[in-house]
């Protein structure tokens, strides 16, 4: 087989197309179904642990977003930022802390928890 200037052009826009394509997939799973949206923060656990979050300020926890689900938990309507604890629970009923973020309620939020107990990290909302 010969190797032309057009066969190794047409080869590159092919592998550009699959990852594009990758991206896009691996970009659109790690959303939630659907954007929280004002005074709503969504919960999602896509490691292998269910997650929650806690709300120091009002000494206060959200359900529990079982592992591979999410939740939707209404935070009110507040503008003052907030700090948010999230954890982490094992099948095996083992607690352990994923990551501090923060959350304007106003404006709702999503935290996605990722990886397994020796190897977690969370996406926290933007404020």
């Amino acid at each position: 087989m010969k190797v032309t200037k057009d066969s190794v052009k047409r080869v590159a826009a092919g592998l550009a197309a699959v990852a594009t394509m990758s991206t896009a997939a691996v970009l659109g799973s790690a959303a939630p179904a659907s954007a929280a949206g004002s005074g709503w923060l969504d919960i999602c656990s896509y490691g292998d642990y269910s997650s929650y979050v806690e709300f120091p300020a009002h000494n206060s926890a959200s359900r529990i977003a079982p592992r591979g689900g999410c939740i939707s938990v209404n935070v009110g309507t507040s503008g003052t930022v907030e700090t948010i604890v999230i954890i982490g629970i094992t099948s095996k009923n083992e607690y352990f802390w994923v990551q501090n973020g923060s959350l304007r309620p106003s404006r709702g939020g999503n935290v996605i928890t990722y990886g397994s107990k020796n190897d977690h990290w969370a996406l926290t909302p933007a404020v």
